[in-house]
């Protein structure tokens, strides 16, 4: 070796050894010091926890198969700025497609972010036409809208959907678990932006559900005649509001329930306004009214039942009668003289009913009161039903003369749906049936969950049931002809119930209820007509009942057809 090479080499060495060094121990600080943190940090950068993209909630159809609450797509779509090179080229490019100025876009591609959104509602056909532009750095996503095709119809039975996927009040609500999709979390490596996942293999990645599609006991048909009697009557009455129930008495089933004034749960924030959500309760099940004289068909039914009097017996109604300190009179003040049961009901006589009570004793007849169903709530699949108010013997709020007064419907609350459920044991051979309004639902694998009528009891037996029709049949027959159906026998009661108010009851507004079936032989259908503060007259003989008849002229041929 070249005497002049030997130095300039050990020169060389000297000053490669302590980088080498260096490179060494920096080697071994990442590889086996400091491994375990570089690995991690490692892993952050490329493997994100993202949720794959969400399928549509289940839909709601009528029983025949038409739609009601459906999920429409759209697009949300978002940048991913700093993967953008050219932000004018992009922003000149998305411009006519989101219908937002390029200076706009510009401003917003510009700020340092990982991603921001653009367009949170874009339209399918906008994002489409995105997708088509293939812009690096901007992306798209389909998320799902909750739309009701026919507005108000059926709203309150329906509920709605917030912004944020759940459901509220009705179905929605009640069934809201099951309507929900089955979002799925993956933990993938992602692309450079750390919003889409990388290619995986073949059935590694796990596959979301959609909601289960629910079949619902309501007859489309049905629900469009009892919503136009409905709004024929509000106008005709000039009532405040009101509400019509149908239902199949055989098996609890729901064919229509039609409430108005209704909200349209597309634009249900709209209804918010100035109000709050208590706008949305659902009067049928949310809600607690005292019926009145439709409650006295109950009392009969337990009168009978328990033996207390025979369907022969007749009383004579002097027009008074004192209960627990409380004078009864009759609604128009007058006494009526000697009156079988079928006077009693279709004169709507309070202090016959106080009478049958009496006979009863309050043990008896709170025992009946529970039976049916009362204080207490039905079961019904629709969301935050209450059970009303029933003042016990041996309750603190309880007096002598609620044995009187709760006998035609005062001093007790129900909702509708337990008088409409109520009313139907007497027309479905005593059986107490719990009310439904899906009929099957439709899991995303196909399968079928049906759902079957459910006996909650039996109050009153068969016979009993039989002769309680019998009577109401004849009370319409001789006393409401406004109610009768031409071509079908029918059995009913009218209510006009005054409204409780701080200190007593409003001396001027009232509550005018209709409940009837029929036909009385073979009972397929069973309506309950409300009407709260009707003005051009107060009674439910003049109002509630007339919409009952017209409304059961429509409907009793749509299930019945042409028998008779």
């Amino acid at each position: 070796m070249s005497v002049h090479i030997r130095p300039r080499l050990t020169f060389l060495i000297l000053l490669l050894a302590p980088l080498a060094l260096l490179l060494l121990w920096r080697l071994l600080d990442v590889q086996v010091v400091h491994s375990a943190a570089y690995r991690q940090q490692a892993v952050q950068e490329r493997v994100r926890n993202l949720t794959l993209p969400e399928p549509p909630r289940g839909s709601i159809s009528d029983a025949n198969g038409f739609p009601l609450a459906v999920s429409e797509p759209y697009y949300t779509i978002w940048a991913s700025p700093a993967h953008i090179r050219d932000i004018g080229a992009v922003a000149q490019a998305l411009s006519p497609v989101l219908q937002v100025p390029a200076e706009t876009l510009s401003a917003t591609l510009a700020q340092p972010s990982r991603s921001t959104v653009l367009v949170s509602y874009a339209s399918w056909e906008q994002g489409e036409a995105v997708k088509e532009l293939t812009l690096p750095g901007i992306w798209t996503a389909v998320r799902w809208r909750r739309r009701y095709p026919h507005g108000t119809l059926a709203a309150y039975l329906l509920g709605f959907t917030a912004y944020s996927g759940e459901g509220f009040y009705g179905l929605e609500g009640y069934y809201d678990r099951v309507l929900r999709p089955q979002t799925v979390g993956l933990v993938t490596e992602a692309d450079p932006s750390g919003m889409q996942p990388l290619p995986q293999e073949e059935g590694q990645v796990p596959t979301p559900q959609r909601g289960h599609h629910l079949v619902l006991t309501l007859n489309l048909a049905m629900q469009m005649a009892a919503e136009e009697e409905l709004a024929r009557a509000l106008e005709e009455y000039r009532a405040d509001s009101g509400l019509v129930l149908v239902m199949d008495p055989r098996t609890g089933a729901i064919l229509a329930l039609a409430v108005q004034p209704a909200f349209d749960p597309n634009r249900y924030e709209v209804h918010m306004e100035g109000k709050g959500e208590e706008v949305f309760l659902n009067p049928a099940v949310n809600t607690q009214y005292e019926p009145g004289s439709i409650f006295k068909i109950i009392t009969l039914a337990g009168a009978l039942d328990s033996g207390a009097v025979s369907p022969q017996d007749t009383y004579g109604d002097t027009g008074r009668m004192e209960v627990g300190g409380q004078v009864i009179t009759n609604w128009d003040g007058k006494a009526y003289g000697e009156q079988d049961l079928a006077g009693l009901m279709g004169h709507s006589l309070n202090v016959g009913a106080a009478w049958l009570a009496t006979r009863m004793g309050p043990g008896t007849f709170y025992r009946y009161v529970r039976a049916f169903g009362f204080g207490q709530p039905t079961g019904v699949d629709l969301q935050g039903e209450v059970g009303g108010t029933v003042h016990m013997v041996g309750d603190l709020d309880w007096y002598d003369s609620y044995l009187g007064t709760n006998a035609y419907g005062q001093a007790i609350a129900v909702t509708p749906m337990q008088m409409a459920a109520a009313v139907a044991a007497v027309a479905n051979e005593g059986r107490l049936m719990r009310p439904y309004v899906v009929a099957r639902q439709i899991r995303p694998d196909g399968s079928v969950l049906d759902s079957r009528p459910v006996v909650r009891g039996q109050p009153i037996s068969p016979e009993t049931a039989r002769a309680v029709s019998e009577i109401l049949a004849q009370a319409v027959e001789q006393y409401l002809p406004q109610a009768a159906v031409p071509g079908y026998r029918v059995a009913g009661k009218t209510g006009t119930a005054q409204i409780p108010v701080p200190g007593g009851y409003d001396p001027r507004g009232t509550v005018a209820s209709f409940v009837g079936y029929g036909p009385v032989e073979d009972p397929r259908l069973l309506i309950l007509v409300r009407l709260d503060r009707p003005r051009t007259s107060p009674w439910a003989s003049q109002t509630a009942a007339v919409v009952f008849q017209r409304l059961a002229v429509r409907l009793f041929p749509m299930s019945i057809g042409g028998r008779r």
